[in-house]
């Protein structure tokens, strides 16, 4: 996403060494006491960090020296790391409007429950506030005075609470017309006075009725701030707001605001491989192979972290580092395995296997799970301080944008990343650091992320710019801190004045379709009987699982300009053998679902087609499962062991669909 305020840096840069002329005096008179009396271009300690102060400094130049007819008619879009601190800056923005500008009411809205509580425990009572030392003593107003409404906790009280309350804090759920609860808030809130308006996780926004809403809210909009660590989204939407400032991983890196990210991988020599008749469980045959050779036979990618053995060495190697951090920890804070599942199955079997085999203190989080379940989730830190804390969370999706426990210092992936927005958003979970009694804000920390080369998130290394440093062995840095690697150089906007405007599209220039393309070959086309070719695919029954893996050691790397690489042994494996893991009836059937839903949108994307048609190859398939898995069932009514059957056939589905030249178009085209 583009930074609009590129090309303001060097007139900005003049107007505050200038002394910010043109400011509103109440401004101005903030501003000072936000900032270092030894600094005048640094806020003071205990107050704002200096990207906080950079990014509040921009948006008060934007909304008073600019204003909204040069930048910002739909919004100002900050970008800032996860872990930066966007609630603090949020909670500056609105004293500042509040002293200077008297705006009376402030709307937080937020995507989920996740991000609701983590936002209401922020502001209930001031206490971010009062945390940051934000509100000056000459006569503005009192953190008491920012009375705080939360929508859907049952404790507000309809019309009369939203126009009472300061600050109004919900998911932008309750504030659609699609729904009764929706279309009173909203009126409510229209009906009232202008308000400021602050979007967090901006980056949902482009969703129609999530962008409808905000639109509908505009005419009573003071100024609306955006905020997201990932704005750029899979789909290649970005929120209407113009972005007018940039914190990423490499900045919080050198500012050692966030952890150090370091990836671990196994290093396997061989693989043995069981064969079984999936219907009668017969073993066919067992089969030992080189690594290098294992390509060939076409085993997905989650069977690295998802069958019984690859996935207890992959817990173990996680559990290793996790003891490690508990030594880092040194008692002030129970450090958390954070386990990332693809679907509600293989998250049972992995907190299982937690549980039961290694004995740890599990807690599953799936959409399943009940509120208490949700609540022990986003309260872990709290929970952390008791006589027995959970030291591994697994979850489904559910644990993303918004949670935020420092505490987790390891991140296990059983799963392969189709988008790079999520897995950003999944890393980040691990990235806040730990601030508690005790731990210096200088001391360096560490997230250590747990992967397998076979899933092959290379997106992860280049995001965090890996470089490797061969030398350097894994006791010396997770037994003494100060082996750790200087942060990376941080990168400056030196000489704004070279910066140069995009050119606007020319309206009137014309695409003839003259040019080229070289040899590529034009895409199939759609097939007319795909049913006979959909209803011709053979299955063979046999399962190939993974019963063992030579693993000669594990690969560490740190993410960040100056990384290193480093091997050490792999922890032997040694858990309860007794310990027998089964995943519920109701999750397969579920995670069939889940993955025809997943392949279905994947082959209509690789097809040609936009998401919306995968419902047409998605029905397509399930006709198809019923029939050659399902003994014509329904998912919800066939055997348990059929459906079992079919949940292990699906990447056998999948191969064998794409690879029939315009089937999927076909089903796009002329299915009914």
């Amino acid at each position: 996403m583009f930074n609009r305020f590129s090309q303001y840096e060097g007139v900005f840069r003049d107007w505050r060494r200038d002394g910010m002329p043109g400011l509103k005096g109440d401004s101005y008179k903030y501003i000072d006491f936000l900032t270092s009396p030894d600094d005048d271009q640094a806020a003071r300690d205990g107050t704002l960090w200096p990207h906080q102060w950079e990014s509040f400094l921009r948006v008060v130049y934007s909304h008073e020296i600019l204003g909204k007819a040069d930048l910002g008619a739909d919004g100002l879009l900050l970008n800032i790391v996860t872990g930066g601190g966007k609630t603090a800056l949020i909670a500056a923005i609105v004293a500042w409007l509040r002293i200077a500008h008297n705006v009376q009411k402030f709307v937080l809205l937020c995507p989920n429950l996740i991000v609701r509580d983590r936002l209401q425990d922020d502001f209930e009572g001031g206490k971010v506030f009062k945390t940051r030392d934000l509100l000056p003593n000459w006569g503005g107003p009192k953190a008491e005075d920012f009375v705080l409404t939360t929508l859907g906790t049952g404790k507000e009280g309809g019309w009369a609470s939203l126009f009472s309350s300061t600050v109004i804090l919900g998911n932008i759920h309750q504030f659609y017309q699609s729904n009764n609860s929706g279309q009173s808030n909203l009126s409510a809130l229209m009906n009232g006075p202008e308000f400021a308006l602050f979007n967090d996780e901006a980056h949902n926004s482009p969703a129609l009725e999530y962008d409808a809403t905000l639109r509908r809210m505009r005419e009573k909009v003071v100024l609306r701030i955006d905020t997201t660590a990932t704005p750029d989204r899979a789909d290649g939407q970005t929120p209407d707001s113009d972005m007018i400032y940039e914190y990423g991983v490499r900045d919080a890196l050198a500012d050692r605001i966030i952890k150090t990210p370091v990836v671990y991988q196994p290093d396997i020599k061989t693989v043995q491989l069981t064969y079984t008749d999936a219907r009668t469980g017969e073993n066919k045959r067992v089969e030992e192979i080189d690594w290098s050779e294992v390509d060939r036979l076409g085993l997905s990618a989650t069977q690295w972290v998802t069958d019984d053995v690859p996935m207890q060495q992959q817990m173990a190697i996680a559990l290793r580092r996790l003891e490690e951090q508990e030594r880092r920890a040194k008692k002030r804070y129970q450090p958390i395995l954070f386990v990332v599942a693809v679907c509600k199955a293989d998250a049972e079997k992995a907190a299982q296997t937690l549980n039961k085999y290694f004995k740890v203190k599990t807690l599953l989080v799936t959409e399943d799970s009940g509120e208490e379940e949700r609540q022990k989730a986003t309260q872990l830190s709290k929970q952390q301080k008791t006589a027995s804390p959970y030291k591994a969370v697994v979850s489904v999706l559910m644990l993303r944008e918004g949670w935020d426990v420092p505490e987790v210092g390891v991140i296990l992936l059983l799963r392969k990343f189709g988008s790079k927005v999520y897995g950003q958003q999944v890393v980040g979970r691990g990235l806040r650091r730990v601030r508690v009694k005790g731990v210096d804000s200088t001391e360096p920390q560490i997230c250590a992320i747990v992967d397998h080369p076979k899933l092959e998130h290379q997106w992860l290394w280049d995001i965090f710019n890996a470089k490797k440093h061969v030398n350097v062995l894994i006791d010396d840095l997770f037994e003494e801190t100060a082996d750790l690697p200087e942060p990376p150089e941080k990168q400056e906007f030196d000489k704004p004045e070279l910066a140069i405007d995009l050119p606007p599209v020319d309206p009137d220039a014309v695409d003839d379709g003259e040019f080229d393309v070289g040899d590529v070959p034009p895409p199939p086309k759609p097939l007319e009987n795909w049913k006979k070719a959909l209803d011709g695919i053979e299955y063979d029954s046999i399962n190939v699982e993974i019963t063992n893996v030579g693993v000669a050691g594990v690969i560490g790397q740190e993410l960040g300009a100056e990384g290193w690489k480093t091997i050490t042994s792999v922890p032997e494996v040694t858990g309860d053998s007794s310990a027998v893991m089964t995943v519920s009836d109701g999750s397969i059937r579920d995670a069939v679902r889940d993955g025809l839903l997943e392949i279905a949108e994947a082959l209509t994307i690789e097809a040609g087609y936009a998401a919306t048609f995968k419902d047409r190859v998605y029905s397509a398939l399930l006709h198809h499962v019923r029939a050659k898995f399902l003994k014509g069932s329904s998912l919800g009514l066939a055997e348990p062991a059929d459906v079992s059957f079919a949940w292990k056939r699906l990447q056998q589905m999948r191969n064998k669909v794409e690879k029939i030249p315009g089937l999927v178009a076909g089903v796009i085209e002329y299915g009914d």
